[in-house]
């Protein structure tokens, strides 16, 4: 799928943010972790974010922001592939969505739902 495509196929717009995070949750082999990582891109409906931990589709994972130690619930919605430039990256969708990460996102995103 072309980059165009996903774009269109795609909710809201992302855009490419940094936020040192911790990460934590339960890994694919049932262990306990807690990383400090951070955020590849930010949208209306989730994140992007580097992880050296296997996780699987669907699970939840909590996020706390390092620097306003804000806590949010997110699913696993999409694992980047091994040997592809996505690895170690994955996608999270809000559990329940709220204003988390004081940045302005495209105005069009928060009108259309």
């Amino acid at each position: 799928m072309s980059t165009e495509e996903t774009a269109k196929r795609r909710r809201s717009s992302r855009i490419a943010h940094q936020a040192r995070i911790v990460l934590s949750g339960v890994d694919a082999d049932g262990f306990n972790f807690a990383e400090e990582t951070e955020t590849v891109t930010l949208s209306k409906h989730g994140l992007s974010v580097r992880t050296r931990y296997q996780v699987r589709l669907g699970q939840e994972l909590s996020v706390r922001t390092r620097d306003k130690n804000r806590v949010a619930q997110f699913e696993v919605v999409w694992v980047g592939q091994p040997n592809t430039p996505n690895e170690g990256r994955i996608g999270l969708e809000w559990v329940e969505p709220h204003r988390f990460w004081d940045v302005e996102f495209p105005p069009e995103d928060w009108e259309n739902d």
